[in-house]
């Protein structure tokens, strides 16, 4: 009987500390759905992001797409070689309130600028047919300043 009281006690102070201790309580990002348009050498990446705000409080990001060191999509082959790291087309909204619980951005076209005019998108080698997306980077602007990396989506590209 001492026996099982002691593990009803061990187990019962380790859900304490992974609940004290545990990711919960911080902002998560997922990269969920993704399409890609252009020719094999300008593609051009629309993404839909949740994130995922478990901090209690509303947090205000500034530039939160679109430029260092806000959220990145990360390119790379499904052996992990980095084809490029690219940030969204500018929106007109400048400050996001990501407020608890789940947030999503949708349609967030993720392409290069080129001269700060007109938009180029990633160019791939020759004979890569599938790629790895991945978001990364800060709540910029805000007070959550954890690095954020998202799941890792696979997909062909035309």
């Amino acid at each position: 009987m001492r026996q099982v009281v002691k593990i009803v006690l061990i187990i019962f102070v380790s859900l304490i500390s992974v609940r004290a201790f545990g990711d919960s309580v911080g902002v998560a990002a997922h990269l969920n759905v993704v399409s890609v348009n252009g020719p094999h050498t300008n593609l051009m990446f629309t993404c839909n992001i949740t994130l995922d705000n478990q901090t209690g409080t509303t947090l205000t990001a500034t530039n939160l797409f679109c430029k260092p060191p806000g959220l990145a999509l990360r390119v790379s082959d499904l052996d992990g070689h980095e084809f490029a790291q690219t940030y969204a087309w500018p929106w007109e909204i400048w400050q996001f309130h990501i407020h608890p619980g789940s947030n999503t951005f949708s349609n967030l076209l993720y392409v290069r600028k080129y001269k700060n005019v007109d938009t180029v998108g990633v160019s791939l080698p020759a004979g890569t047919k599938s790629v790895r997306l991945q978001i990364e980077g800060t709540l910029s602007g805000s007070s959550y300043t954890n690095r954020l990396i998202s799941n890792v989506v696979e997909m062909q590209v035309p």
